[in-house]
């Protein structure tokens, strides 16, 4: 039920909430392990919440990239990204008034889905109560589509949100990266970094609409 879904974001929020002006915590990290492939300990669905000192590499190049986008174009990276996946519709698995299901371009994995809102907002803990369930309904399709359409791959998904240092971060999104394991990573990824997708985001974007058009 998508009420039960959004019930996992209200805890989100609430944990977050209380971690965010502990001292010493810079960010907070919220993921979630699906499947001895991605790294889950525990048989029963469980997400985890990590609150540390320090702003990963990964946010550190976001925030950098979505301020140098806007220094040079003098538009939100996030939002541009969001209306034209919105409007092409070729790589959107789903999306409804508030939020935006898409497989993104030069996806780092086969049928990697990116969520993010229509709304400028770069802090999670900000999100409302509608779309909060907005967000449980895009969310469940996304995820049944890999589930349905993939064969219970083993997943992971995490929340990239702006640090809670105190600093103000404009030009960001937060926005939620669904990231399925449908391949090992060998030589050649190990040594760059770089996986070798088989399969294009349009197509596997098709693929996983379909699945939900069989669902209905």
């Amino acid at each position: 039920e998508i009420w039960q879904v959004a019930e996992v974001f209200d805890a989100y929020q609430e944990r977050y909430l209380a971690l965010m002006n502990k001292s010493g915590v810079n960010y907070i990290q919220i993921f979630h392990n699906h499947g001895k492939g991605a790294g889950a300990s525990l048989a029963h669905p469980h997400s985890q919440i990590l609150a540390i000192p320090v702003i990963s590499p990964y946010i550190e190049l976001e925030l950098f990239g979505a301020e140098r986008y806007y220094k040079s174009n003098k538009r939100l990276v996030y939002g541009i990204i969001t209306e034209y996946e919105s409007e092409n519709k070729k790589r959107v698995v789903f999306e409804n008034e508030h939020f935006v299901a898409f497989c993104p371009f030069a996806s780092r994995a086969a049928f990697e889905i990116w969520i993010v809102g229509k709304r400028t907002n770069p802090y999670f803990e900000r999100i409302t109560e509608e779309e909060k369930f907005a967000l449980a309904e895009v969310m469940q399709k996304a995820l049944f589509t890999i589930y349905d359409g993939l064969n219970d791959p083993a997943y992971n998904f995490y929340i990239h949100t702006a640090p809670c240092d105190g600093k103000e971060y404009p030009h960001y999104q937060w926005h939620i990266e669904i990231l399925p394991h449908t391949a090992l990573w060998a030589g050649f990824e190990l040594s760059t970094g770089i996986e070798i997708s088989t399969i294009q985001p349009e197509i596997a974007a098709e693929y996983l609409r379909s699945r939900l058009a069989i669902k209905h």
